[in-house]
């Protein structure tokens, strides 16, 4: 927000804040959270967003490193949207940890990758230091 504050009215951020899952029948039945950037985008492509569960993404210290967001829910024998289920919440929680360890993995190898480069780097130097 302008003054600084922590946004709470986004689900996305309110997750991370309160760490907690975020399940949203309908979005714009919600007074709870702020959709208009979710409405805007409706607008503009046609399509409706209707439920959401977000749940926050923790590695393995527990720290919040992302979220994992679902938009609408499919039944899959009317073919329309619908609320997401508490089953398919405690799966979207599981799935959530398991992409929170892909993250984690992938932000570690990144940083083996810089150290890695850093030391041929340094090497390299070291030995232009030494030889004319």
């Amino acid at each position: 927000m302008a003054d600084g504050a922590p946004n709470d009215r986004m689900a996305a951020v309110h997750a991370v804040l309160h760490d907690t899952t975020v399940v949203i029948d309908d979005a714009y039945d919600s007074t709870n959270f702020d959709f208009s950037g979710t409405r805007a985008f409706d607008r503009r492509t046609g399509y409706r967003s209707r439920s959401f569960l977000t749940v926050p993404l923790k590695n393995h210290v527990g720290e919040i490193i992302g979220v994992l967001q679902l938009i609408n829910a499919i039944d899959a024998v009317k073919k329309s949207v619908r609320a997401f289920s508490p089953a398919e919440q405690r799966i979207a929680q599981s799935l959530s940890s398991q992409a929170a360890i892909a993250l984690t993995n992938r932000l570690l190898i990144d940083q083996l990758e810089h150290l890695s480069e850093s030391f041929v780097t340094l090497i390299n130097q070291a030995i232009d230091e030494k030889s004319p």
